[in-house]
């Protein structure tokens, strides 16, 4: 959110540096995608006795999305001789969440509802995740399919990347994105095994060593961009694994927090960051829904007292902010939750899970299970 709300450049080493680091808030994105594969997969495995593994994960899966975003598609739908749409097909691009695909034009260009993409490649996911869960079963198994996947995916960037592919192309196809969903997933599965201790001993160190090398590659990037006489290719190079890197540092920090002691886990336990989780999906459907219009209305309110341009992009951002939280608030309460409402049609039966042998470690996978309830 912060790298759609405070647009633009600032003067000045600092604020220059500042304007980077919100910036870097795009890969919240990554983090959405291994947090959702963590908690998706960690469902799965968990729901295979079941008997309405299908029934139960998809009914779920639809009360939780479906409500808002069809709400949302709709809404545009019905004011499209008001706001003047040109859909040019990709209005039924939406309705099937085909957003992240060319099948009506470029995809990258739509002007109201660009971000959806990230709805289309979690659907996308959700739709064939579970049969190859189902139909594998074997967490071992599951491990080799989401380390082949991933490489598939790497070499796919690679690939469209020393060919110049369109970026948004590279940026939004589930193809060349699932790597971040399955390694989240990859990290449930080992919670599930015997390396469970392992990978939480390792995931502070993990994430530090990931975080270090984004950081040298993206200094490296730039210094590359500024001297034309380098002619190998570090852009296209950084382009294909910088998604990989993100996803093992935010799988890590993941897996960090689930430590029972760990700053981490103080950190994100605090009511403040628990409020913006609760409405996480409302905040990012609605906060760039108006945010053309919002931005450039605030900013014109705040020119009326102050010639700062600085007061006006974090003066704008800021409100904009507030009217996204209020309308996520509002939405999730009046609308979303009498939805909700019907999961408990869709229960799970209690089946046993494998668990650790050590107390510590099954307080630790215990917060886990209970992520899991709560994205269920």
């Amino acid at each position: 959110m912060a790298s759609h709300l405070f647009p633009g450049t600032l003067n000045g080493p600092l604020l220059k540096s500042l304007g980077a680091v919100l910036t870097f808030g795009a890969t919240g994105v990554d983090l959405f995608f291994v947090l959702s594969g963590f908690l998706i997969t960690g469902i799965l495995f968990d729901s295979l006795g079941d008997s309405g593994y299908f029934r139960k994960f998809y009914a779920r899966r639809a009360l939780r999305i479906f409500p808002l975003y069809y709400g949302v598609v709709l809404v545009f739908i019905a004011l499209t001789p008001w706001l003047g749409i040109k859909w040019h097909g990709m209005n039924w691009a939406l309705l099937f969440y085909l957003q992240n695909t060319n099948i009506a034009g470029p995809f990258y260009s739509f002007e109201y509802l660009g971000h959806f993409w990230s709805l289309a490649v979690e659907e996308q996911f959700y739709f064939l995740w579970p049969l190859i869960v189902f139909a594998v079963r074997d967490s071992k198994r599951l491990l080799w399919v989401c380390a082949m996947l991933s490489c598939v995916a790497l070499s796919l960037r690679f690939r469209l990347a020393f060919h110049h592919t369109i970026y948004h192309i590279i940026n939004r196809s589930t193809f060349t994105r699932m790597d971040s969903l399955l390694i989240g997933g990859a990290v449930a599965l080992l919670l599930r095994s015997s390396y469970h201790d392992v990978v939480l001993r390792l995931a502070r160190s993990v994430f530090l060593i990931a975080a270090a090398l984004i950081g040298t590659l993206s200094f490296l990037q730039l210094f590359v961009s500024r001297r034309p006489e380098i002619v190998f290719p570090f852009d296209v190079t950084y382009l294909a694994v910088r998604y990989t890197l993100l996803s093992v540092g935010y799988a890590a920090l993941i897996a960090w927090c689930l430590r029972e002691a760990s700053v981490c886990r103080k950190i994100f336990e605090q009511p403040a960051l628990c409020f913006f989780g609760k409405y996480s999906y409302g905040l990012y459907v609605f906060h760039f829904v108006a945010l053309g219009f919002l931005l450039k209305t605030f900013k014109n309110w705040i020119g009326h007292f102050t010639s700062s341009k600085l007061a006006g992009v974090t003066g704008a951002g800021s409100m904009s902010f507030g009217v996204a939280v209020a309308a996520a608030f509002a939405s999730y309460h009046l609308y979303e939750k009498r939805l909700l409402r019907l999961k408990r049609y869709f229960n799970y039966e209690n089946a046993p899970v494998e668990s650790p042998s050590s107390g510590e470690s099954r307080r630790e996978l215990g917060q886990a299970h209970r992520l899991q309830s709560e994205s269920r």
